[in-house]
């Protein structure tokens, strides 16, 4: 044996370690052979016993949040609860229906608003009015004394709907205005229905003939007399500046 061989440390062979199971399987032999299932190495970590003290946290926060729904609010500024006057409260409902209302203006139908149409008398004077706001606003689109004599037609084109010339004020102005309106109901039923009650009003109407003549009449010279106070008003002022 050379020197060399003498102080050539020996070389020693080390086991190998088999891998660590994958999954808590240990496999033996691979796949195919027996496998142990570990479930400890699926399983949470316990908690521990000092845990135990949220328990209490989340009751005493529970407890608060219900006390805290249960605490009253006075508002700062309190409302006030005002009683509005529709104009309808001394007048019975002879007929009323949901309704569309037109007029003809300019050579065509144009819209006047979607809501309900009624016939209302009036308790005292026992004067009936046709009656009609928009659905939302209750802006009122339709408002004239039924007048005898008045022409109630099935339009041409639709048999829910019932087509008449009427003067109608529902727009403030002064003295009311002849328009031809259109009102679409439903359906046939309450378009007739709409025609029959507003004949009936015009046989209640009749004994008023006499007394609307002498309110227009009245109504008129009314008009006609402060036409002619703005006209000697605007005169004075003419001949104010002129001597100025």
């Amino acid at each position: 044996m050379s020197a060399e061989e003498e102080t050539k440390p020996t070389e020693e062979k080390k086991e190998e370690t088999p891998a660590a199971p994958i999954f808590g399987f240990g496999a033996a032999g691979g796949f195919g052979a027996a496998a142990t299932f570990d479930p400890s190495a699926f399983a949470s970590a316990p908690k521990a016993a000092a845990e135990g003290g949220d328990d209490d946290d989340d009751a005493a926060a529970a407890a608060a949040a219900e006390a805290e729904c249960k605490a009253e609010f006075v508002p700062v500024v309190k409302l006030e609860q005002v009683e509005t006057a529709s104009g309808e409260e001394n007048e019975d409902v002879l007929f009323e229906a949901k309704s569309k209302a037109y007029r003809f203006t300019e050579g065509e139908w144009k819209e006047r608003g979607l809501g309900p149409i009624k016939l209302l008398q009036d308790k005292d004077s026992k004067k009936i009015r046709v009656l009609m706001r928009r659905e939302k606003t209750l802006k009122v689109c339709a408002n004239f004394f039924v007048k005898p004599g008045t022409k109630v037609e099935e339009h041409a084109g639709s048999e829910k709907a019932r087509v008449f010339t009427t003067m109608d004020c529902s727009d403030g102005d002064i003295r009311p205005v002849m328009v031809n309106m259109c009102v679409k109901f439903g359906s046939a039923e309450k378009a007739q229905t709409f025609q029959d009650e507003f004949e009936k009003a015009m046989e209640v109407m009749k004994q008023f003939e006499g007394e609307e003549s002498e309110e227009k009449k009245d109504g008129d010279a009314a008009a006609d007399a402060l036409a002619d106070k703005v006209a000697e008003a605007k005169v004075g002022e003419e001949e104010k500046k002129e001597e100025a």
